[in-house]
């Protein structure tokens, strides 16, 4: 009788730690694959997302830019942020850093709702997220260590970036 009852217990403390994980894994968010382009096309954005490096070099104080079609609930996780209408709000600077740039396509079921432009030693990860109607989409930027030679959300060389993907 005490064999039954031990496997009862130790049936009844999986199950329910199963349970617990599933719910817990429930709110993670879905990564999206992101396709490279050649290019950002020139177009009508909502709005431009700068994202601010201060501490970088002088050809290096942008992280990265993503570009949002309107009606779209996009965001990111990047500490130093600015909205901007157009890339002539960029410096002179900026603007031949971004020539340079990596981009990336945001699109879900056939349809492209933006894109990424980030610098070749940052990645971008993009999560959907149905649960935030604000922000359904969210652009992780991260910076790969050329230190260490990995990827990384850390301090970096004296750069922080962004955080968690949810």
């Amino acid at each position: 009788m005490k064999k039954c009852n031990i496997k009862n217990i130790i049936r009844n403390i999986t199950l329910g730690l199963g349970a617990l994980v599933s719910i817990s894994c429930s709110g993670y968010s879905t990564i999206i694959k992101m396709r490279e382009v050649k290019e950002v096309p020139i177009g009508q954005y909502e709005r431009i997302i700068k994202l601010n490096n201060p501490e970088g070099n002088a050809n290096e104080t942008i992280a990265g830019l993503v570009f949002i079609r309107k009606g779209e609930n996009v965001c990111t996780d990047y500490p130093r942020e600015e909205t901007i209408k157009s890339l002539d709000e960029l410096t002179m600077m900026e603007k031949n850093s971004y020539r340079y740039f990596s981009n990336y396509e945001m699109k879900v079921g056939g349809m492209t709702f933006g894109f990424v432009s980030i610098p070749v030693d940052y990645r971008a990860i993009l999560w959907e997220n149905g649960k935030d109607e604000n922000c359904k989409y969210k652009v992780q930027i991260i910076l790969i260590s050329t230190e260490r030679g990995d990827i990384s959300g850390e301090i970096t060389k004296g750069r922080h970036v962004g955080g968690h993907g949810h």
